[in-house]
């Protein structure tokens, strides 16, 4: 019975371990597998890996970073992308999370929501608004009843549900989110539904953490 319990009873002193020389185990997401083996270069040793830490909660790369850097080249401009729009945005952050967000929806990819959930509601997007990204239908919220979206946050879903589903956006449809943004935002924002129309679509094709015939969660909280 003791020697069964050794290997249980050693990882138990490893992970106290850790924590009381403040270095607790890294979480990254769910540690499932994708369709390509996952890179994960040591701190200090791939130089591209360390400016994608950089981004990243408590420098753990994400499991999509572990994809990307199968390709150094790139994972570099794909991270000099990325925080461009997500780090550097002209437009609003709850109407940048929108755009990423319902982009994941329109797209059944589970791992985009699932990592942006908590960034729009830190970012302001409440239950109610969340809940209304994940469940109304393609090109349907300008119907809404009692919408929780503000008229700015109505339109730049509305925005996303043509770039993404139809691909050409209806002048009106364009008209109607420009008359809450400025030009350079217009920009920002086409850009961000188009990169996270590239990330969801990547994620999903290589079936990154193993998120791909996941369901994309429904707030409830």
């Amino acid at each position: 019975m003791l020697f069964t319990s050794l290997p249980l009873f050693l990882g138990v002193l490893a992970a106290l371990a850790n924590v009381v020389l403040g270095h607790a185990p890294m979480k990254r997401d769910d540690n499932l597998p994708a369709r390509v083996p996952y890179v994960f270069p040591a701190p200090g040793t791939d130089p591209v890996a360390d400016e994608l830490r950089a981004r990243r909660p408590n420098n753990t790369l994400l499991d999509l970073d572990g994809v990307l850097l199968q390709d150094d080249s790139l994972a570099g401009g794909w991270n000099a992308l990325a925080s461009v729009v997500r780090d550097n945005n002209s437009v609003p952050a709850p109407m940048r999370e929108l755009f990423i967000l319902r982009t994941g929806v329109l797209n059944n990819a589970a791992y985009v929501w699932i990592q942006h959930e908590p960034v729009g509601r830190q970012a302001g997007l409440t239950l109610d608004q969340l809940r209304e990204i994940r469940l109304t239908p393609a090109f349907l919220s300008p119907l809404a009843f009692n919408s929780s979206l503000t008229p700015e946050l109505s339109a730049a879903m509305l925005l996303t549900d043509f770039m993404t589903n139809a691909v050409k956006v209806p002048q009106p449809v364009f008209d109607g989110l420009h008359k809450f943004l400025d030009d350079k935002q217009m920009v920002d924002a086409v850009a961000t539904v188009g990169t996270y129309n590239l990330v969801s679509r990547f994620v999903v094709a290589l079936d990154v953490d193993s998120k791909m015939d996941v369901p994309v969660p429904i707030p409830t909280q």
